[in-house]
């Protein structure tokens, strides 16, 4: 019994040690993404903000809750105004998400930086792609499209601040085209990342790198590029969005302000303590410190008195039985072409994550490193790509042709 207490005591003054070691540490720079205005934390864009009545001169910017998003706001819309929203993702409900389809709508524009966006990609036809490339630069650079507004060298950024751009397939792109959409900037290898959707009367502007709105890029003298994103938008008054939909347990949306100091607002909907021990350093350590002392004594004093554990039997696994019935729906349409287009999709997708390839150009310098990596023959290669370019030009698809093309894609993968 003795021995037991002198172990607690040791565990005890342990993990009370290692909370005060955590209690009154430096506390390391705050790199958290809240881009918010009120926010100097490198992630903020309180500079940006601060900035914004240069770009839009002798017009009102307002920073409240935006009046034509509100749950309660009535039917009339403001006209000739812009919308500006920076965060990681933007996600609104359908609700508000509505209201700011029929704003834009109007003659309004919208300026949304953004990872990730949501319900809006299926509105507007894009999707969002993150790059994975294997690269020993620690910077990349971004850069405009029109030729009066680019620069010869770019503009530089960490290289995990610029991997987000803007994919489309052949219907999207389509779609993109149709819609006279823009691309209006573009990362160093090409691809997408600052586009121009018309909507209506009015027009998107979407962009995939908000840290470019940061303070710590805006104060590292590439300032330059964000104003001049920003001066797309034409000189009306400005609503800037401060607030994120975010959704709960129970699937009901909350908006709260992006401020970390305006964290406040989350009690109404986060009322569990143990969110407040895993928000503070030290307790979170102590409480997990705690449960793996927890465990060890279950581990090692629980043997003896441990039930018989009884034989529970594995799921069946009806991932097959999925895929065939997907699959035969496809088939029975008959759109053959549809599946070959996903097909090599599919196949580019396997190539970048197991080879670490570049996809976007299918030139003969990938097909030689592709072969080399993969150990295929070249010739098989070039004729396995030559024939799914040939179906992707194609209007349509015979079932042959598509029977053909999955054996080329069946025998690559079985080889690699």
């Amino acid at each position: 019994m003795k021995q037991h207490r002198i172990y607690l005591l040791i565990l005890f003054c342990t993990i009370a040690g290692f909370v005060l070691v955590q209690i009154y540490k430096d506390k390391p720079l705050d790199w958290t993404a809240t881009y918010s205005n009120k926010d100097k934390i490198p992630n903020g864009s309180e500079v940006l903000y601060k900035l914004l009545p240069r770009v839009f001169r002798n017009q009102k910017i307002s920073d409240q809750k935006v009046p034509f998003l509100r749950t309660n706001a009535s039917a009339n819309l403001p006209a000739e105004s812009n919308y500006i929203y920076i965060y990681q993702y933007f996600r609104k409900d359908s609700l508000s998400l509505n209201r700011l389809l029929a704003y834009v709508a109007k003659g309004n524009n919208a300026f949304i930086s953004s990872e990730e966006f949501y319900d809006l990609e299926d509105t507007l036809h894009f999707a969002v792609d993150y790059s994975y490339e294997q690269t020993t630069k620690d910077s990349l650079s971004i850069n405009f499209t029109n030729p009066a507004l680019k620069t010869k060298k770019g503009y530089t950024y960490h290289k995990f601040a610029v991997n987000t751009y803007f994919v489309f397939d052949s219907l999207t792109e389509k779609t993109f085209k149709q819609s006279k959409g823009e691309v209006l900037g573009v990362n160093n290898a090409g691809v997408p990342n600052f586009i121009k959707i018309p909507f209506g009367k009015g027009y998107f502007f979407l962009h995939a790198v908000p840290q470019a709105f940061s303070n710590y890029y805006l104060l590292k003298n590439n300032a330059d590029y964000a104003f001049t994103a920003l001066s797309y938008l034409p000189e009306k008054p400005v609503f800037w969005d401060e607030y994120v939909t975010i959704f709960t347990l129970d699937d009901k949306p909350r908006s709260i302000s992006k401020s970390k100091e305006s964290q406040k607002e989350l009690q109404y909907y986060a009322n569990s303590p143990f969110r407040y021990i895993v928000s503070q350093p030290a307790l979170k350590w102590a409480y997990f410190i705690t449960l793996l002392s927890l465990l060890l004594y279950l581990i090692f004093e629980g043997k003896r008195v441990q039930r018989i554990i009884p034989v529970i039997e594995t799921p069946k696994n009806t991932s097959l039985e999925f895929v065939e019935t997907i699959g035969a729906l496809y088939f029975n349409h008959k759109d053959h072409k549809a599946i070959a287009d996903k097909k090599i999709l599919y196949l580019l997708a396997y190539i970048r994550n197991k080879f670490f390839l570049k996809t976007t150009v299918i030139d003969q310098a990938f097909k030689e490193e592709l072969s080399l990596k993969s150990g295929i023959g070249l010739s098989k290669i070039n004729e396995m790509f030559a024939y799914a370019e040939t179906l992707s030009k194609s209007e349509e698809v015979t079932e042959n042709q598509l029977i053909k093309l999955n054996q080329y894609v069946e025998d690559f993968y079985k080889n690699t």
